[in-house]
């Protein structure tokens, strides 16, 4: 019988979470996977265990359950970032690039964007008939990690302050062939992992400022943030986002969500 396999993919906190897991679940006998652009179409050809990115994750809905053991999620500072060519402010109109960002990410910002910022975007990501307007660009990971000033900003902290939510990047999906003695030391691993990133988060920040000029404040708020079990506010901040960034999915609905020792 093949291994389990737990997905990860390569953003910042996932390159970072890496470490944390791999000995662990190898000693459990699964396998840690990690791709670049993990999509809801990677699970569905190779079933598992996944920390997804949330829009990828909801479009896996009903086939996969969320799991309430984990998500990513962000309140006072995160990775995603918004870069405008002047203040806000003396900005009427514009237009948004967010190519290369995860899904969530672009939800984030066309959910977030013209409310807080008071101004109007006439097109996205190459829509046309807006070539004159100021072009505003979405960052993430460790690009959306430099000093905030008149011209960046953080657009999760923007959509806590917003809405009263965390920014929810990714859910736990579980495949349903997944049995329950197999996930259950999976939850055990899961369940201490929050602390131990806490632990190590101004040394893991030290590390990567080191290797790039990054905030080193963000970014440790970031670490030590970053996890959580799925709370009902976190399910809410999730049904929020759908709602604010247009995305055409369906909420999940609350049975979905289910612990993975259940």
């Amino acid at each position: 019988m093949p291994s389990p396999v737990f997905w990860l993919d390569e953003s910042l906190l996932g390159r970072v979470l890496a470490p944390f897991l791999r000995p662990v679940l190898e000693q459990m006998g699964w396998e840690l996977r990690q791709q670049r652009d993990l999509t809801a179409m990677t699970l569905r050809r190779f079933p598992g265990l996944a920390l997804l990115d949330t829009i990828e994750a909801l479009a896996l809905v009903p086939a996969y359950a969320l799991a309430t053991d984990l998500a990513l999620v962000a309140q006072h500072a995160s990775v995603v970032a918004l870069e405008t060519p002047d203040r806000p402010d003396q900005i009427g109109e514009a237009v948004v690039v967010s190519e290369g960002c995860r899904p969530a990410s672009r939800a984030l910002a066309r959910a977030t964007i013209e409310p807080f910022f008071g101004l109007r975007i006439r097109a996205w990501d190459g829509e046309q008939g807006a070539d004159a307007l100021p072009v505003l660009r979405v960052h993430e990971d460790e690009a959306a990690l430099g000093p905030l000033g008149e011209r960046s900003h953080d657009l999760g902290r923007a959509w806590f302050v917003l809405t009263g939510q965390p920014f929810v990047s990714h859910l736990l999906v579980v495949a349903p062939e997944l049995p329950s003695d197999v996930l259950r030391p999976v939850a055990s691993l899961l369940q201490v992992l929050p602390e131990q990133l806490a632990g190590r988060a101004a040394e893991i920040a030290a590390e990567l400022v080191a290797a790039r000029p990054l905030d080193a404040g963000r970014l440790r708020v970031v670490l030590t943030e970053a996890l959580s079990v799925v709370t009902p506010k976190v399910r809410k901040a999730v049904d929020e986002l759908v709602r604010r960034s247009g995305s055409g999915l369906r909420l999940p609905p609350g049975e979905i969500y289910r612990p993975l020792a259940s």
